[in-house]
């Protein structure tokens, strides 16, 4: 649970700590209540730390009320509180990317130019959440492996930072249809500036892009793996490592979030209408903790891991045929994957193996069916 003194190495890293909490309650003070004639309102530093405490821990509702003094229902109260403040606040400071400005293509770009993808502003995937929907709900929430989850979309950035979330897409759902229909596309469709950050890669004029697994459609704002095949040539194995390689920072973006905010991780215990609340406050927090550089704590990620183990993801269905490999699209991915090639980032043994093996999983495509009744929720659609 972040900010916890148990977990603080010495008095400089429990004192910085306590600064990070003096400033996100600075920021929360709207959560501050005012005394009664009955009784003197919880305070606003215990409010804030029963949030946190709350969406850290995978404790029952009593054990956490017992902990902190107070009754289970305001424990209940507070979180969704918190939660919907935490989002009116910090999104539009630490989440507010949306338009995209030339300045923040260019920072991006350079930032995934040193992890070894050019022209790249950000690392698209999905990721499922266990929820508990109503009997109402619960085919659109049933995924392919057999239990109930939302699915977060983001668009993160070389830092592991969150550029875009999109949350509360039913757990039947894949990621391109996901994409397909959300603000993030028209967005990225609408920016110009993507098309002003361009460089020329062999005489191939490449726009500033982003990057996402075989679920995705290949276009001219998005890269995707090229399909394996024994046959691959080396040039193509080069750009399957490097774009595997740098969408590493989702991958790891998802599990420090879930490793952070272990009442995500395990699974939301709350009522369906209030999942997308908390999944995007924790997406919020996630970035303003990145922002006051705060250390993912080794033991949180192996306590996912163990959770994570037990636990089946949805497998992706694959078809034939990439309906989407536009022209422009297959002209970019081409000249890259050259450019990548004659960078040498193939030459070392060790990379020679790790391409082959990254092939083995990169290729894999999505039924493309859209269930009636989606709902997505993400701060463009909220502002």
């Amino acid at each position: 649970m972040p900010w916890n003194s148990t977990h603080c190495m010495n008095r400089n890293d429990c004192v910085g700590k306590g600064e990070v909490f003096n400033k996100l309650c600075e920021l929360l003070n709207g959560l501050q209540k005012s005394n009664t004639n009955m009784r003197e309102a919880i305070p606003l530093e215990k409010r804030v730390a029963i949030g946190l405490y709350t969406l850290g821990s995978s404790a029952e509702y009593r054990t956490i009320a017992n902990m902190f003094g107070v009754g289970k229902s305001t424990v209940c109260k507070i979180l969704l509180q918190f939660c919907n403040e935490v989002w009116r606040i910090l999104a539009p400071i630490y989440l507010k990317n949306f338009p995209l400005t030339r300045e923040k293509i260019e920072v991006l770009c350079q930032e995934f130019e040193i992890l070894g993808f050019p022209q790249c502003i950000g690392a698209l995937d999905g990721c499922h959440i266990e929820v508990h929907p109503s009997k109402e709900d619960a085919t659109d929430y049933y995924n392919y492996k057999g239990w109930y989850s939302v699915v977060l979309l983001a668009l993160v950035d070389a830092r592991c930072r969150f550029i875009y979330v999109s949350c509360g897409s039913p757990g039947r759902c894949n990621d391109s249809q996901i994409f397909e229909g959300s603000s993030l596309k028209q967005q990225l469709n609408e920016c110009s500036h993507l098309k002003e950050v361009k460089r020329n890669i062999l005489g191939v004029e490449v726009p500033a892009l982003i990057i996402g697994d075989s679920a995705f459609k290949l276009s001219d704002k998005l890269m995707k793996p090229y399909p394996f095949q024994l046959s691959q040539n080396l040039e193509q194995k080069c750009f399957n490592y490097a774009l595997s390689k740098s969408r590493r920072v989702v991958e790891n973006a998802f599990g420090h979030l879930k490793a952070r905010f272990r009442r995500i991780g395990k699974g939301i215990d709350n009522a369906l209408k209030y999942a997308n609340a908390v999944i995007l406050s924790c997406c919020a927090l996630h970035n303003f903790l990145s922002e006051h550089n705060d250390v993912v704590n080794d033991k949180w990620l192996k306590a996912l891991q163990s959770v994570e183990a037990n636990r089946s993801y949805p497998e992706e269905i694959i078809i034939l045929a990439d309906q989407s490999s536009g022209h422009n699209g297959e002209e970019i991915r081409n000249a890259i994957s050259i450019y990548l090639s004659q960078k040498n980032c193939c030459n070392d043994e060790d990379n020679l193996y790790n391409i082959d093996e990254a092939n083995s999983f990169l290729n894999v495509e999505e039924e493309y069916t859209f269930p009636s009744g989606e709902t997505v929720c993400n701060l463009q659609d909220i502002n």
